[in-house]
């Protein structure tokens, strides 16, 4: 038996999740590649469970994941999979949306869950956890993992209770796509006396939004505020 651990992480969070899942998995002799989505290559449907996750932006998943998801995994054969969400909060709905979603095409959902995390949206909103309650995160999210690969292998279930969340979940996180869409363009600050043109945060945005020149980095109007090119700057250049 292999599976594969298909996740979207923008600061490093879902791949944290991610790693600690693969490595669960191993320790108990199974198999587990690791694919991230925004890689957008080398990807073959040939494994017979699979872990899907991501991070929560207004309740559910990033549409750009999803989107990817129904384009390379088109049929679920009676296959099992995990689906697990990284946030700030202790829930969210977006585990159970897209868990239905993944039903329809054939999929046996049999473990949804939420893991709290580090919230790594503090320049935008909320406070910025302290080194200490990263730490306590971290240690509890692996906690998590492991009870989530126990009952895999045991072949229990375990769902959230979310159904009231998406009822406004899903109005909520329209428009916080549409308000994200230009919050690159119009609320980050480029310091470009800092900025060694690496062209990490180009390569690296998941919708194609940033453009690095000589002079000036451009942003376009596709952004979801994933916050990818603030961590993943060298130099810390970027600010609001």
């Amino acid at each position: 038996m292999k599976g594969c651990i298909v996740y979207f992480s923008a600061t490093g969070n879902t791949e944290y999740v991610a790693k600690a899942i693969k490595n669960e998995f191993e320790v108990k002799n199974i198999s587990c590649d690791l694919y991230e989505v925004s890689k957008n290559s080398g990807f073959e449907d040939k494994y017979d469970f699979y872990v899907f996750g991501a991070p929560i932006y207004a309740e559910l998943f990033p549409t750009f994941y999803t989107e990817w998801i129904k384009k390379h995994i088109t049929k679920g054969n009676g296959r099992k999979c995990i689906v697990f969400s990284t946030q700030a909060n202790i829930i969210a709905c977006g585990p159970t949306v897209f868990s239905k979603e993944l039903k329809k095409i054939g999929f046996e959902v049999v473990i949804e869950d939420c893991i709290t995390m580090p919230n790594n949206y503090y320049l935008v909103m909320f406070k910025k956890f302290t080194d200490q309650e990263v730490n306590d995160a971290l240690m509890k999210a692996k906690e998590r993992v492991r009870l989530i690969v126990d009952t895999f292998m045991n072949n229990r279930t375990h769902f959230i209770n979310a159904k009231g969340r998406e009822i406004w979940g899903k109005p909520v996180f329209k428009l916080f796509m549409l308000w994200s869409r230009k919050w690159a363009k119009k609320g980050l600050v480029v310091d470009m006396g800092k900025c060694t043109r690496c062209g990490l945060c180009q390569k690296h945005c998941p919708v194609n939004n940033i453009k690095v020149n000589k002079d000036s980095i451009v942003f376009s109007e596709n952004c979801t505020s994933c916050q990818r090119c603030v961590h993943k700057c060298p130099v810390n250049c970027f600010s609001l």
